[in-house]
């Protein structure tokens, strides 16, 4: 693995126990993140760089830059486009088992993987693009 850079950080404040390289969704208040709801989940805040241990405990996400990512299965290719796969936060690319089936509008997309992984709880560095599908 090469070194973390970042490009954009931002505070956030934690609305649960949240684990370090996840990725995580805005909360219903500003300035709060929490775990995605469902796979493909889109309003995407980043990816945390801390863990919390508890709601309203404080912590960095990544927003833009290269940061690690904790994945759910192994990812064979580098540069796929990365989606929230479960409601822990961990990500992966699309069409794996236990999957949603292809891309559709309104998915979230976080980054792309700049390495592979083997097994799920792999950490992986990631390119953190946040997008959401259109059309």
């Amino acid at each position: 693995m090469g070194t973390q850079r970042y490009v954009s950080d931002e505070s956030f404040v934690a609305d649960g126990a949240l684990a370090k390289y996840r990725i995580v969704v805005f909360g219903d208040i500003k300035g709060h993140c929490k775990y995605p709801a469902a796979q493909d989940a889109n309003a995407i805040a980043g990816i945390t760089q801390e863990s919390t241990t508890a709601s309203g405990d404080n912590l960095v996400v990544r927003q833009l830059g290269i940061s690690k990512l904790e994945v759910a299965a192994a990812i064979s290719t580098i540069g796929q486009p990365i989606r929230a796969y479960d409601v822990v936060g961990r990500g992966n690319v699309q069409n794996v088992a236990g999957g949603t089936g292809p891309w559709i509008s309104g998915d979230g997309v976080a980054g792309y993987n700049e390495e592979t992984s083997t097994a799920s709880g792999d950490i992986i560095e990631t390119w953190v693009a946040i997008r959401t599908l259109l059309g």
